[in-house]
């Protein structure tokens, strides 16, 4: 009796052992950093459970503080177009970006004064937030999510990431990566 083998290439076995030990890694670390999360306190988030923002969305209601305790939330922003801008100290584009928002700010504020501006620092040391708002001398308003709970619920993957809302609390642009003035200028004159 004569049994026929079939044999597959190498590369295809190779490949197919390298996903497979790749897929294998991937589970492990997963399974060993939400361990390390939940022992930590830390809150687990899976890209499934993170909130997607969508344009035309209402934006999710936060209150955060200042960096001198003041607390400030969406709501007060009702009836102005706000830009809510998500940022940390020790991210290189939210540097490049930093004078772009503030000359945007300024020229916006002397025209319109109900525009208003949040940069919202994520994930951050407060000692490295109040040293960044001092050497940039950021006008507009800062706030503290040092626990990132904020940026979550606004689905923020990357920074800097900047969210343009309307007088009504809708989000109408979420903008990924660093952005210029005259992007900032045009989008928030299109806001009502």
């Amino acid at each position: 009796m004569h049994v026929q083998t079939r044999s597959f290439p190498l590369g295809l076995v190779l490949l197919s052992a390298a996903a497979a030990l790749v897929g294998v890694g991937l589970a492990a670390l997963v399974l060993s950093s939400s361990g390390a999360a939940q022992q930590s306190g830390l809150p687990i988030l899976s890209p499934s459970t993170r909130t997607l923002l969508r344009e035309g969305a209402p934006a999710p209601e936060f209150t955060l503080e200042t960096l001198d305790g003041r607390p400030v939330a969406l709501s007060d922003l009702r009836g102005k177009a706000a830009l809510i801008n998500f940022w940390a100290s020790w991210c290189p584009p939210c540097l490049e970006e930093t004078p772009a928002l503030i000359a945007a700010y300024d020229e916006l504020k002397r025209t319109n004064p109900n525009v208003e501006f949040i940069g919202i620092g994520t994930n951050d040391d407060r000692a490295n937030l109040e040293k960044f708002v001092e050497n940039n001398r950021i006008p507009y308003i800062i706030v503290e999510d040092s626990d990132g709970k904020v940026s979550d619920a606004y689905g923020v993957l990357g920074m800097p990431t900047t969210v343009f809302i309307d007088g009504n609390g809708i989000v109408r642009r979420v903008w990924n990566g660093a952005i210029k003035k005259e992007q900032v200028i045009e989008i928030m004159r299109g806001i009502r």
